[in-house]
Order: structure tokens, then C-alpha cells, then sequence
């Protein structure tokens, strides 16, 4: 595969059973392929979510059989419930409640962690309205009442987006805590998910050689060449299937002290560091049962007839938020070209180190965004099931060749 394997969030290769590497390799013949037509033709349908869950290879070492099980993302983390995780800038008002394991939540603390207070007929006050009223503003028409709680809106940062998420560098948020956690509830959006479906096969074919050997004579020789041949590479977007609502924001607490700090302090304490490369980063993850359901199509494709090797890989995209301040040495140290020039002249043997020490990194293992699938593994798999083994030949028809 071009891509590594650790670029994907969760990824499982299922290597060939024994009975595709018994088999002598050759060109299928004639009466194989017209035999696969006629199976294809009148073939059962797959085996359904838990029939294949349950399934195991007997041809395959039991060592390797199954996938890994799922990482524990939130193992140790705890939910800030002084937060609202839901964007902000969405259709929904401030006072929707917060999407909670039991559906409802009412918060008992504004989005700064700030107690809230009965306002009366003042609930409903535009959260739109500018940051810093205007003088023309302020001398116009009566004074507000004294208890009428201050308006102010949103801070738009300017930010730029990749695969990977938001980048921002912009100076109002490295100076004010409170505008930074509302450049994460703003961004914070539903990832994009994609499963990516690789089966592949060695073919060995052997080249002639003329060599002389130790009385000058000459002779041939024939060498092995193995070379990997893609049955088929395809991948499927779920991120329609992503929750559209957060689940929670959740802070790792601090291994040393064991203090859980909220994602408001957690803003201030980046904020308030004086480090020229410093970062914060919030991590969207998507708590899905990624083991149960690769296994359960590498069973649907076996099942299928197809033997050789099989990799399911899940590539998780717009999926961080970070901020990094706009000083000249964390651009300098970003920079493409010169991290080329770095790698060329092995400078970065010298500037790595630094750099690893001098960092100060927020939330990059600490601060997480839980997210949820719209559907369940057994859902999804019978909706793309059929898609799936559409993609897909039984392995005697893409069978290796010796030439």
C-alpha cells in the first residue's frame, strides 16, 4: 500500500488463508472462470452482522485471526461538564441542552464555567450583538437595566483548513482564554470518516539470467521476482453516518498532582505561557466498534471466496483543532521549504532535538472531543455489505501466474 499504515486511525490486515497459499499458482482455467459466473449467479446471500462476527478462519493461525481491539481513548478522562460542546454558531440556540448518554442535559453553568443567573425577562438577549459596544451605541436612547447581563458575540479567528483540521495563528486567541474556547466549540464539528477496503496477492515470475560460471562457460539461470498485484482498493464515506452533535469534551487529568482542570483553564494556561512555539490541540475521536466490524466483513469477504491477503483501514480527517502562535520562529519551524533544507544539510539532527524540548504542547493527549456514529456497527454493515462484495472477486479468478 502507498499508505502507511499508521496514518489511519484504526487498520487490520488479515493475511492469506492456508488454502490460497497451498494453491500451485497458474492461469485459472477456462472452466473456473465460467463456474465463478454461474456461482456468482446463484450465490447465497452474506452472512448476516453477528453470524460473521462470531465466524473464524479455520486455514488461518489463530494468533492473527482477529483484530486488534479498540483503542480505550477516554480511559482516564473526564468529562467537562462546565462547557457545552455543541458549536455555538449552529442553528441552535445557547441554551440547548447537551447531547449526554441519556439524551438530555441541563447545564447549570454558562460556556465560560461561570455560574448563571435568573435574568428574568433578559434570558432571550441577542448573542449576536459586537464584542465592545460603541461609543455612538452607548449614548444613545436609555440605559440598560443594571441587571441586564452584558451582550457580546462570538469572536470569528482567522484560520486555515486541511485534511488534518483547523490551523489558526490568529493573535486574539493566543491573548484571551475566552475567545479560544469558543474557537473550539466554533469548530468543533463532526469528523469525517472513511473505510477503505485493500486485498492484494504476490505473483512470482522468474527471469532468465545468462551468467558464465568458474570454467568460462555460459549458462542460464532464472530468478524469482515477486511483485505485489492489487485484487481490488477501494473506500466508502461514512461521515454522512457521523452524529451530528458532540458527545462530550474531555480533559486527561494531570498525571502528577491528579487535578482536572476544565477546557476553559486549559485555554488559559496556553494563553498564559510565555513560549514563541507553543500549541493547543483538541482531538476529534469517533467512539465506534471498529474490531467487531472488520472483523465482521474480513468473515463477509472470506466467506465470499476471496482467500489472499485483506486490509481494512479507517481514515479519520478534520479531526484536530490547533492553535499556534504568529510569532516568526513557530512559522520559520512550519515551513515546508525549510524543513527540506533541514532534512538536506542534516541540520535537523541539531534543530530536532531543540525543538522537541522548547515546544510546549496543550492538548495534544489530553484534550478530547468524543463524537458517535448516527447508526450502529450491525446497521452499517448490512447497508454496505453487498457494496462491499459487489468490489470483489473470489480469489481463483485473480489468481496468481507464473510466467
Amino acid at each position: 500500500m502507498s499508505k502507511k499504515q499508521h496514518d489511519y486511525y484504526y487498520s487490520f490486515t488479515s493475511p492469506p488463508s492456508i488454502h490460497s497459499l497451498s494453491d500451485t499458482p497458474s492461469a485459472p482455467p477456462i472452466d473456473d472462470v465460467l463456474d465463478d459466473r454461474h456461482h456468482s449467479a446463484t450465490a447465497s446471500s452474506p452472512p448476516g452482522y453477528d453470524e460473521a462476527v462470531r465466524s473464524l478462519d479455520p486455514n488461518m493461525p489463530f494468533s492473527v485471526a482477529l483484530p486488534p481491539a479498540n483503542k480505550h481513548e477516554f480511559l482516564g478522562y473526564v468529562r467537562d461538564q462546565s462547557i457545552p460542546s455543541f458549536n455555538p454558531s449552529s442553528s441552535s440556540s445557547a441554551s440547548d441542552t447537551l447531547d449526554d448518554p441519556q439524551g438530555t442535559y441541563t447545564p447549570s453553568a454558562d460556556i465560560f464555567g461561570k455560574p448563571i443567573h435568573d435574568t428574568g425577562d433578559y434570558d432571550d438577549f441577542d448573542d449576536q450583538a459586537p464584542l465592545i459596544h460603541t461609543q455612538e451605541r452607548q449614548l444613545s436612547g436609555p440605559p440598560p437595566p443594571h441587571n441586564l447581563p452584558p451582550t457580546y458575540s462570538v469572536y470569528h479567528a482567522n484560520y486555515q483548513t486541511d485534511k488534518t483540521g483547523v490551523v489558526s495563528r490568529d493573535r486574539h486567541l493566543n491573548n484571551d482564554g475566552e475567545a479560544l474556547a469558543q474557537f473550539l466549540q466554533q469548530h468543533n464539528v463532526p469528523p469525517h470518516l472513511k473505510i477503505k477496503f485493500y486485498g492484494y496477492h504476490d505473483e512470482t515470475h522468474y527471469r532468465t539470467r545468462n551468467t558464465r560460471d568458474k570454467h568460462g562457460n555460459w549458462q542460464e539461470e532464472q530468478q524469482p521476482v515477486t511483485k505485489r498485484v492489487d485484487d481490488f482498493n477501494f473506500s466508502i464515506d461514512c461521515s454522512d453516518s457521523v452524529a451530528t452533535r458532540c458527545n462530550g469534551l474531555y480533559v486527561l487529568p494531570d498525571p502528577k498532582t491528579g487535578r482536572i482542570k476544565t477546557v476553559r483553564q486549559l485555554c488559559d494556561d496556553y494563553v498564559h505561557a510565555h513560549n514563541k512555539i507553543k500549541e493547543l490541540q483538541m482531538t476529534k475521536v469517533i467512539d465506534w466498534d471498529y474490531a467487531r466490524l472488520t472483523r465482521a466483513f474480513t468473515a463477509a469477504i472470506r466467506a465470499h471466496g476471496y482467500h489472499h491477503s485483506i486490509c481494512i483501514s479507517y481514515e479519520l480527517t478534520h479531526h484536530n483543532i490547533v492553535i499556534k502562535t504568529d510569532s516568526k520562529v513557530s512559522r520559520l519551524v512550519d515551513n515546508r521549504f525549510m524543513r527540506y533544507f533541514m532534512y538536506l544539510t542534516c541540520l535537523w539532527i541539531f534543530t530536532w532535538p531543540v525543538l522537541w524540548v522548547c515546544r510546549k504542547k496543550f492538548g495534544h493527549s489530553t484534550l478530547k472531543s468524543e463524537w458517535r456514529m448516527a447508526v450502529t456497527e450491525r446497521q452499517w454493515y448490512n447497508d454496505h455489505v453487498h457494496e462491499v462484495l459487489g468490489q470483489i472477486k473470489p480469489s481463483h479468478i485473480t489468481g496468481s501466474i507464473v510466467i
